[in-house]
């Protein structure tokens, strides 16, 4: 029996789960007692999460269409936002049909199913995103799962299968590990396999990484080669909403009358959709200073935490674990850490194995090096002190 098999209300407690915050996210938050933490836990990686601009997009979309686009944007509710918005993402990805979803939850079980139609075997890394597990299991097609990033195990399977039609499913940055998918041993196989589709859940590379923010795999070289990528504007680009891009257009036309979620769904709503048309104007004039910011933020934090031998598993991006052998010793540091006035995530089972219990801290570039200094002191001193 897990930790959770028995949730309640005293199980938040003790994981100081379902913090009050009464403040709008940034590299501080408030709480409803009043006190302010150093924020570590968010994944405001670009920092827009309040940015005034974006703010008042979605203050005047609303003004004018309100609150709600009442159907599916089939038959009602396909307003200029929504429309701009599919405009803008084929237009960073260099691509003719982008789909927009709810959220990238929605778009992993929206398309994967229908990609899935004219697949025989699905092939996934075994830490692929929960989202990407639901997606599978409602395509009802066969599946194998290959050890973390064992491209070794990945070849031998599709070595196995070699007469079959393949999807290879992964997340590109890892969102509880922190590392990154070896993209470009995906593409290679992909190369001598003629009959392998890649699919790729990018929601925590898209923004922080790659020269236009299209994520890790622009940053690895391997846009012409991805056949799917998932993206979100919940994370980097400080909106709500995920979305689909399909190198192949007819693909794309498919899963667009296909995929329930995105026409048997309301979308966002129009203050979100402009809201997330103003944060990618944002990207194209200031992205590219923002990600050189946050990837200096992201080396010195590295750096700093090397200095005191904690276990971060392979991770050198925006996201850092720091991994503890039992779920007491993490809830003990992450208490400590709280009371030092600084937040985190602390991931327990069924989240993660019970001996790779951990604390999950993301950075932004809203966060200085000073904020760095005082979180890898305190971590420091609390792991001394257990």
């Amino acid at each position: 029996m897990n930790l959770f098999d028995r949730f309640s209300s005293e199980t938040a407690k003790q994981f100081n789960y379902f913090p009050k915050i009464r403040s709008a996210c940034g590299r501080e938050l408030k709480l409803e007692n009043g006190n302010t933490k150093l924020n570590f836990a968010s994944c405001d990686y670009l920092g827009m999460a309040n940015n005034d601009f974006i703010k008042e997009a979605a203050i005047d979309a609303i003004k004018h269409y309100g609150t709600n686009i009442s159907g599916p944007m089939t038959f009602c509710g396909y307003t200029k936002y929504h429309e701009e918005l599919e405009k803008r993402y084929a237009e960073l990805f260099n691509i003719s049909i982008a789909l927009m979803y709810t959220t990238s939850y929605q778009a992993n079980i929206g398309v994967l199913p229908v990609i899935a139609q004219n697949i025989d075997l699905i092939v996934m890394d075994k830490l692929c995103h929960v989202s990407l597990y639901d997606a599978v299991k409602l395509s009802n097609k066969p599946f194998r799962v290959y050890q973390h990033n064992n491209i070794t195990r990945l070849t031998e399977i599709i070595k196995n299968n070699f007469n079959k039609n393949i999807l290879i499913v992964s997340d590109g940055v890892f969102s509880a590990d922190g590392d990154y998918c070896d993209i470009r041993a995906l593409c290679h196989l992909k190369s001598i396999y003629p009959n392998l589709t890649i699919y790729i859940d990018d929601a925590h590379g898209v923004g922080t990484l790659g020269e236009n923010g299209c994520g890790l795999v622009e940053a690895m070289g391997c846009l012409n080669d991805v056949d799917i990528i998932i993206g979100t504007m919940s994370k980097s680009f400080g909106s709500t909403g995920g979305f689909c891009i399909i190198k192949d257009a007819e693909l794309a036309q498919q899963v667009r009358f296909k995929s329930t979620t995105y026409n048997a769904s309301r979308a966002v709503s129009p203050g979100v959709a402009a809201a997330s048309c103003m944060s990618l104007e944002i990207n194209k004039q200031e992205g590219k200073n923002r990600r050189k910011k946050l990837s200096e933020l992201v080396e010195y934090a590295h750096k700093k935490l090397c200095q005191i031998n904690i276990n971060k598993l392979l991770s050198n991006s925006v996201i850092i674990p720091v991994i503890f052998n039992t779920v007491e010793k993490s809830s003990q540091i992450n208490n400590i850490l709280l009371n030092n006035d600084i937040m985190v995530s602390l991931f327990v089972p069924p989240y993660v194995d019970k001996k790779k219990s951990r604390l999950r801290m993301t950075l932004t570039y809203n966060h200085t090096r000073q904020d760095i200094d005082t979180l890898v002191d305190v971590l420091s001193r609390a792991i001394s002190a257990i």
